[in-house]
């Protein structure tokens, strides 16, 4: 017989064990103690496995009630974020410290124009013709 390896198979395989010692009246006696020992182990089972289906309840309650509060101290630290930088100013320097960038004046960039030298344009050379890419045929 294949081996019992997920807790329901075993539940399972435990509580025939238990029918099959009922049935069988003239074993019974000689293995009262440890038939006792097994259905104390299967009562301690079904209470764990109980125990168990609650705590992955109260886990997913708790997760739920967590991400709730995350995002509502989100929202919060974005209003006190507001709230100082409408006291100290989109500018000042000192909203850093409250990890909120500061409007800082912007430094253009140069353009650098590349002009192809004798007048060519980018990509040719004079007289070249451009052929259109070949297309494999399938």
């Amino acid at each position: 017989m294949g081996s019992v390896t997920s807790q329901a198979d075993i539940l399972l395989d435990l509580r025939g064990l238990l029918d099959a010692t009922e049935k069988d009246p003239e074993m019974l006696p000689s293995i009262t103690q440890e038939r006792d020992a097994l259905v104390s182990t299967l009562a301690d089972i079904q209470t764990l496995k109980a125990r168990q289906l609650e705590l992955t309840a109260l886990r997913q309650e708790a997760t739920q009630q967590l991400l709730t509060a995350v995002a509502r101290g989100r929202l919060q630290a974005i209003q006190i974020r507001s709230v100082i930088r409408g006291k100290l100013g989109p500018k000042s320097e000192r909203l850093v410290h409250f990890k909120v960038a500061p409007l800082r004046p912007r430094s253009r960039k140069q353009a650098v124009e590349v002009k192809p030298p004798d007048g060519e344009t980018a990509g040719t050379k004079p007289g070249a013709s451009v052929s259109p890419p070949t297309k494999p045929v399938a």
